[in-house]
């Protein structure tokens, strides 16, 4: 306990740098070309670096997985666009118009985020003298990207009135593919969720010359959105390992994850759409904290999941189970 507070007193100087302030933190952003408009760049703080290596109370929400295992992506994306699509489906001629979200992904160092103290906040953060050894040799695989696009549709009131997921056709990805990557021919591949589900491969440095060159293209689809909708959230998840766990008031343990997050607005009606009526929308608030984020916008959001573990809390905060009101046992 005491050697991690001692690390966190030693992070403060280096916290401001790493989103403790975001006027002073170093920007990782590849330049944005080809159409492509915003980047999520990356966002993580100190306490996310250190995630399940931070001691915390039963109280406070749990933060991981924490460095080495964190990893997060810079990802780039066009504005949200419609195409008008024709073939034939069951022996009829079918039209339709689908929304789709252009991106590619960069994954990054985020020790880059310290600027001129990376080697200094990599020391810390390795902490070899309090980290365990293995000495068996072990078989390393690496994590994989899973990117998931939920597209919301919301009143003026930010109540939800629809929710997508995006979906896989091979058609309607050739047409987007001809549309805006064509000129480029083999060079580069359009992929959809499923095809991009790789493993996450090696972080482009913040310096890299040809930063570009290393980036997936990547599309989500969304088909029967309703016409009516004019205000849009888009949630871009896979694209960071980092987590989040907390209590409700009964408590039960809330799961969230590290997601990004984007709104535009749509000013026409159901009739004559045009993809030049969605605009991005530049602030919002978008976590509940009541201040605006300047957009796009790093988030936790929760997810459902099974949380009926023995001991799950004291795994994972490693302090004993007699320290939580209502436990009797003690983890081992």
């Amino acid at each position: 306990m005491l050697r991690m507070l001692t690390r966190i007193v030693v992070f403060s100087a280096i916290a401001m740098t790493c989103g403790g302030s975001r006027s002073s933190a170093q920007v990782v952003q590849a330049p944005l070309t080809d159409g492509f408009v915003r980047s999520s760049s990356i966002s993580v703080s100190i306490d996310e670096m250190l995630g399940v290596e931070q001691v915390r109370s039963a109280e406070a929400p749990l933060l991981g997985p924490g460095y080495p295992s964190l990893w997060i992506a810079e990802v780039q994306f066009k504005p949200l666009r419609l195409l008008r699509v024709n073939w034939k489906e069951d022996g009829e001629k079918r039209q339709e118009i689908v929304r789709y979200l252009m991106y590619r992904v960069i994954l990054r160092d985020y020790t880059d985020l310290a600027g001129a103290e990376k080697l200094e906040l990599e020391a810390k953060l390795a902490d070899t003298d309090n980290r365990p050894v293995n000495d068996q040799k072990e078989e390393f695989t690496r994590p994989l990207r899973l990117p998931r696009f939920t597209l919301e549709a919301r009143e003026i009131d930010n109540s939800v009135v629809g929710t997508w997921s995006d979906e896989i056709h091979p058609g309607i990805q050739q047409a987007i593919f001809e549309r805006e990557l064509g000129r480029r021919g083999s060079e580069v591949r359009l992929l959809n969720s499923v095809e991009a589900l790789q493993e996450i491969g090696d972080p482009v440095a913040a310096d890299d010359p040809d930063t570009l060159a290393k980036a997936l293209y990547g599309v989500a689809i969304w088909r029967n959105v309703d016409d009516k909708a004019d205000f849009f959230t888009v949630y871009m998840a896979g694209f960071s390992n980092a987590y989040r766990v907390s209590q409700d008031e009964e408590g039960n343990n809330v799961f969230e994850e590290k997601v990004i997050v984007q709104l535009f607005d749509r000013p026409g009606d159901e009739f004559l759409q045009e993809e030049i009526e969605f605009r991005l929308v530049k602030t919002a608030d978008v976590d509940g904290d009541a201040k605006s984020e300047t957009l796009p916008a790093w988030v936790y959001r929760r997810r459902n999941f099974d949380s009926s573990i023995r001991d799950f809390n004291q795994i994972l905060r490693r302090i004993p189970t007699s320290a939580i009101p209502g436990e009797t046992s003690v983890a081992q």
